[in-house]
């Protein structure tokens, strides 16, 4: 003993260096479990002492693996953390005297002792590496630029909230199978595929190896779909997020991550599988230590195109990166089967977790259940509910929490009965059933209206604004009683109190809810979503409109109006502090709830909504769609609402006013908030509603004397902006959008209504695109071209969906969707028609042709055959009652653009009084030593550069362009736009 004593003092000497007291800790409780195993007694306290020691230096001795990793000057330890171990080390020394007389002293506490401090002191040891990775983090991030990571969106979902880690001692073999395959140093299944059925505990799963691999180090980043989020259902901020995480989690890598925005600063609008490269791949790459990334349920992504992308871009990666892990899960999804089901890539586990042929499951989900139910049921109860879940996770934690969550009308027998009653064992929804319908009757329909407002949110609410939405809207009742009385399906997320659902499978079971009448005999709840919509978008209206946390002028309060919002290094912070989260939600989603809801209530909120479009409040809206990435869901929002002819005819000009306006100034509203009246206002229609207010209140500025057009026009007579002859054309189902396919290589995207282009042009093809249509459903675009391929698009984000359809020895010259959207027809300049299963195996199968010519029609609608630009064919306007027509044609913007295509900008000389070196840069923006002064239109800018070229028509793309500056407002003073401003 005295050895052990002597041995522990000296290694405290060297308390600086971290190793120093793990290994001195290790080497003491190697010599106690020595003198452990030499005392000779069979108790079992003896032997679980042995198991336990040994498992803990096993867990000490992988924390020492970690911090040999690092060099001697990362391990340097602040007071905080040294006292702890020092202090351990010392106990360590007590324990051995108590091992001593263990044969003499048989008591149960010194080992619930050493178990519990066991467990704290291993949290000593993993705040050790904690701050390790935090100091790295300082110091690299002092080197970085901060501004450019900062401008990649979150999620804002947060699995932990919804999600727990799996109980101690269950799940073992699963996650032993897991972490073997992490181990394995043999890159040639680089995938895991965890495939079960709702409910079995994917998720739980992924929350623990997730947590093990953090602790180990090789975790990169993580992101859990979920139905019941509007960014978490969707991929658009999932590359974004995961960038984020691998500057956390792997400091080292944030000079690259930061290097991928800045060389590219629209990042976030570029094709899906270029944000991985960029952002995720590359920098992986540069790291030889393994990285494990987590995607959990991404069944629960709305989107089977993305799901389908989604997959092919983590595989791509994964034979890309040798380094590279991916650990996924999902429910059984014909799409990803599609995609994983022949790769050898992937090791794939599926229906491991629910299947009762393996005893493991049984075993885990009775650990479960006798813990959370010990002291309240019989142990024969205990097990018979055991046998009643039948393998199902699900099934079985809301069982608990339901008897768990007792009252003296449901008593835990009362409950028990009624759970062993169910007809179908395992069936989830009735459970679900049985949660409603032993609520009280009192407050039944309080209930009813509560949960349909839960679910028709788009994200989840907190407590506070929820019981601000009940309240505003007149329903008496308690949103914390609501919750504590459904506490079984319901949780609470600590910090941020937001409402989640406890499992995708309860929303899935209300959405069936809705559908069911109310006097249609079932016993099920029934939940009025329409009405639901009605009153929050009515909660909406009145956010927006509150004196204190409502929209306001420059409400994040921007100093200067030269640099874009992803330059602000604090722009998070400042959203969080000045933009109230019921704030941002109200902008986000107004619009949809209107939309979602029916006639009258529209007609009931028509005065409200009307406040906000034709007042400042417009553009103050803006400022929030700026600040949030919020533009093209605005967009399409209003196109949404628009839609419903019950508005009146007003309220629809102004609400297509501030559409067209949205889109024609995407560009500086979605950069930069001052830029809304700094360069979007100057530049509107002379005829423009939004623009004539706004400018009334904000005319201290830029003035543009000549060169406006008098009104955003209707549909055009031609759309400009392909640079080459246009080939092809095709309305979308809903006759809102037009695709075109051009000898530039391109494919366009444009509002049909306004004739403006959708976002930058669809690249990919290597030749003239000779054929585009769109997909039944409006979703997916496909293209044809001569470079012999075919091409699937999104059709709202413009990214490509997988690799190209090759098979062609000749040009493609038709496309078409099939009438289920399954299929695609094309045709060929070799005489072939092909029919592809897009949707299953990208199989191709070639159908028999008896000509001899070249396949210029497809069999299917929509779909679209080449177009002589030299002839133009005309094409009817959707909205029109007569047969009014407009043309379609080829058109190259300017001389100038093309020029800028070419180079970074065009020199403008002294354009701006007191700027020197002013340049045009390719996307609008007039800058003077890297400061933003004012963003122009595309068809202003050749005029802009030679004013004097032309002076008539306004709707020419050659007109001039004269700006007055003597009332300029930039910089530091922007905020003196404002006619009246105050000091």
């Amino acid at each position: 003993m005295a050895n052990v004593v002597l041995d522990a003092a000296g290694n405290i000497a060297e308390i600086s260096d971290v190793l120093a007291p793990l290994k001195a800790a290790s080497k003491t409780a190697k010599q106690i479990l020595e003198i452990v195993q030499a005392i000779e007694s069979n108790q079992q306290e003896r032997d679980d002492l042995i198991k336990l020691l040994k498992e803990y230096i096993s867990a000490i001795d992988e924390q020492i693996v970690v911090f040999e990793a690092y060099p001697p000057e990362r391990r340097v330890a602040d007071k905080a953390f040294s006292q702890p171990l020092i202090h351990y080390v010392e106990f360590l020394e007590d324990l051995h005297d108590t091992v001593v007389n263990l044969q003499e002293k048989r008591k149960r506490s010194k080992l619930g002792f050493f178990t519990a401090f066991a467990k704290g002191s291993l949290g000593v040891f993993t705040a050790l590496r904690v701050q390790a990775i935090e100091r790295d983090a300082k110091a690299i991030l002092a080197n970085v630029d901060k501004s450019a990571i900062l401008q990649l969106p979150l999620a804002s979902f947060v699995p932990s909230s919804v999600h727990n880690t799996c109980l101690e001692g269950t799940r073992k073999a699963v996650l032993q199978t897991i972490y073997e395959w992490a181990n394995d140093d043999n890159p040639e299944k680089p995938i895991f595929w965890l495939c079960d059925i709702a409910g079995s505990g994917k998720s739980t799963v992924a929350m623990t190896a997730m947590e093990s691999w953090w602790k180990q180090g090789l975790l990169g980043g993580q992101f859990f779909f979920s139905i019941a989020s509007n960014e978490a259902s969707t991929t658009e901020r999932l590359c974004s997020t995961i960038a984020r995480d691998l500057v956390q989690y792997i400091p080292e890598l944030a000079s690259h991550v930061s290097q991928a925005v800045t060389q590219n600063p629209s990042i976030m609008r570029s094709a899906f599988d270029e944000q991985f490269q960029a952002l995720i791949a590359g920098p992986v790459q540069v790291r030889q230590k393994r990285i494990i990334l987590v995607i959990d349920a991404v069944d629960e992504c709305k989107s089977g195109p993305q799901r389908k992308e989604l997959v092919e871009t983590l595989s791509s990666a994964a034979r890309q990166c040798r380094n590279l892990r991916i650990f996924m899960t999902s429910r059984p999804d014909p799409v990803m089967e599609a995609v994983l089901g022949s790769l050898s890539i992937k090791s794939k586990l599926e229906d491991r977790l629910h299947d009762v042929t393996h005893r493991d499951n049984i075993d885990d989900i009775a650990i479960y259940v006798h813990q959370s139910l010990n002291q309240i049921l019989s142990e024969d109860k205990i097990q018979r509910l055991v046998a009643k879940a039948n393998g199902l996770f699900i099934w079985a934690s809301t069982a608990c929490r339901m008897i768990n969550n007792q009252s003296t009308l449901n008593t835990p027998e009362s409950i028990y009965d009624r759970l062993m009653s169910l007809e179908e064992s395992g069936a989830i929804d009735g459970v679900y059933d049985l949660v409603f319908e032993r609520t009280d009757k009192e407050s039944y329909t309080v209930l009813c209206h509560m949960l349909a407002i839960l679910l028709v949110a788009f994200e989840p609410l907190t407590i506070g604004d929820m019981e601000d939405v009940v309240k505003h809207v007149g329903v008496r009742g308690s949103v914390t009683g609501l919750v504590r009385n459904l506490g079984s399906v319901l949780s609470v997320e600590r910090g941020t109190n937001m409402i989640q659902f406890r499992h995708p499978t309860l929303v899935e079971y209300l959405r069936r809810c809705s559908n069911v009448k109310a006097d249609g005999g079932s016993n099920r709840i029934h939940l009025d979503v329409v009405n639901a919509h009605g009153r929050v978008a009515s909660w909406c209206l009145k956010c927006l409109r509150s004196r204190t946390d409502g929209l306001k002028f420059n409400i994040c309060q921007i100093e200067s109006s030269f640099y874009l919002n992803r330059q602000i290094s604090d722009l998070e912070a400042r959203v969080s502090k000045f933009i109230p989260r019921k704030l941002r939600y109200a902008s986000s989603h107004w619009l949809f709830h209107l939309s979602g809801t029916d006639d009258k209530w529209r007609s009931k909120l028509e005065k409200e909504f009307q406040r906000i479009l034709q007042s400042s409040y417009a553009l103050y809206w803006m400022e929030i769609l700026s600040f949030t990435r919020g533009v093209p869901r605005a967009i399409s929002g209003l196109r949404a609402l628009a839609g419903h002819r019950a508005l009146g005819k007003e309220t629809r000009m102004w609400m297509s006013d501030i559409r067209r306006c949205l889109i024609a100034f995407s560009v500086p509203i979605q950069d930069s908030a001052p830029h809304i009246y700094v360069s979007a206002l100057p530049f509107s229609p002379r005829k423009s509603n939004i623009g004539n207010e706004g400018l009334r209140e904000y005319s201290e500025s830029l003035r543009v004397t000549q060169g406006l057009e008098e009104s955003y026009a209707g549909l055009p007579t031609s759309l400009r902006g392909h640079s080459g002859t246009v080939k092809a054309v095709a309305f979308s189902p809903d006759g809102s959008r037009i695709v075109s396919g051009s000898s530039d290589k391109t494919v366009r995207i444009w509002d049909a209504d306004s004739g403006e282009p959708l976002g930058e042009p669809l690249r990919g093809h290597t030749n003239m695109v000779t054929a585009v249509g769109f997909s039944p459903d409006g979703s997916r675009i496909v293209s044809g071209s001569w470079d012999q391929t075919i091409r699937l698009w999104d059709a709202n984000s413009g990214e490509p969906l997988g690799e190209p359809l090759r098979g062609y020895t000749k040009g493609v010259l038709a496309v078409g969707f099939s009438s289920h959207g399954l299929q695609i027809f094309s045709g060929s300049a070799d005489n072939t028609i092909w029919l592809w299963n897009i949707d299953k195996d990208q199989s191709s199968m070639q159908l028999p042709r008896d000509c001899g010519d070249p396949v210029t029609t497809g069999p299917s609608s929509p779909v679209s055959s080449p177009i002589d630009s030299e002839n133009p064919v005309p094409h009817a306007d959707p909205h029109a009652k007569s047969s009014g027509f407009n043309e379609v044609s080829e058109t190259s913007t300017s001389t100038s653009l093309g020029v800028m295509q070419e180079t970074q900008g065009i020199f403008l000389g002294t354009l701006v009084p007191g700027f020197k070196k002013c340049s045009l840069m390719r996307d609008g923006w007039v800058q003077s030593s890297g400061k933003f002064l004012f963003w122009v239109p595309p068809n202003n800018r050749h005029g802009l550069q030679y004013p004097h070229l032309l002076t008539m028509p306004t709707t020419s793309p050659l007109r001039a362009t004269k700006l007055d500056f003597s009332r300029f407002q930039c910089g530091r003073s922007w905020t003196n736009v404002r006619a009246n401003a105050k000091s």
